[in-house]
């Protein structure tokens, strides 16, 4: 007499070939599949909006990026104050080594026109592009704590002259992101009775 035994025998990848598994498999494969058009479609669809309009994807993009360190810095260290490197003087050169300081431009050395400080906004330039009116930050190296007084904006390669009579002890300057338009903020030390009080 003999016995008949079903046995679900083990497939290459450990599944068994009969039950229920035998079902789930091209579920998952259809998943995996559909996910992997998704991916590569967004991928697509981003290559073409970065080819068509590449200063909106750099505003988009851009604007997320202030927006998230802003937000990683307000949960994670909201008594911290924000930290600038201020670098060498020079010009264009100086500026384009994109070392993540802002460098004294000369150029900008006029009457009536604080001393300015600037980096390209993704070399670290951004940092300054999530402040306020109000905003405290200090300079690496130093103790004094400064404060951001005033704000200006002006198209790219703008006249010197537009930021004249701008108030404070220097400037920092970076663009926004896919606009024609730079930020100017100048900054001025804390009084240090005010702030104890």
């Amino acid at each position: 007499m003999s016995v008949d035994v079903a046995v679900d025998r083990a497939d290459s990848h450990g599944e068994t070939t009969g039950g229920p598994d035998r079902v789930r498999r091209p579920r998952r494969r259809v998943g995996l599949l559909f996910a992997s058009i998704l991916l590569v479609g967004c991928g697509v669809a981003f290559l073409a909006a970065s080819i068509l309009a590449p200063d909106a994807v750099d505003k988009v993009t851009g604007d997320a990026k202030v927006s998230v360190l802003k937000s990683f810095h307000q949960i994670f260290s909201p008594d911290e104050l924000p930290v600038i490197r201020l670098g060498v003087e020079g010009s264009m050169v100086e500026l384009d080594r994109c070392d993540g300081t802002f460098t004294e431009m000369v150029s900008y050395r006029i009457d009536d026109v604080l001393p300015l400080y600037a980096a390209h906004n993704n070399c670290g330039g951004d940092v300054i592009l999530g402040w306020d009116l109000g905003q405290r930050v200090t300079v690496e190296g130093s103790d004094i704590v400064y404060e951001v007084v005033e704000e200006r904006h002006t198209p790219k390669w703008s006249n010197v002259e537009e930021l004249a009579g701008m108030t404070g002890e220097f400037m920092v300057q970076t663009c926004f992101y896919g606009e024609n338009r730079m930020r100017f903020l100048s900054l001025a030390p804390v009084d240090p009775a005010a702030s104890a009080g």
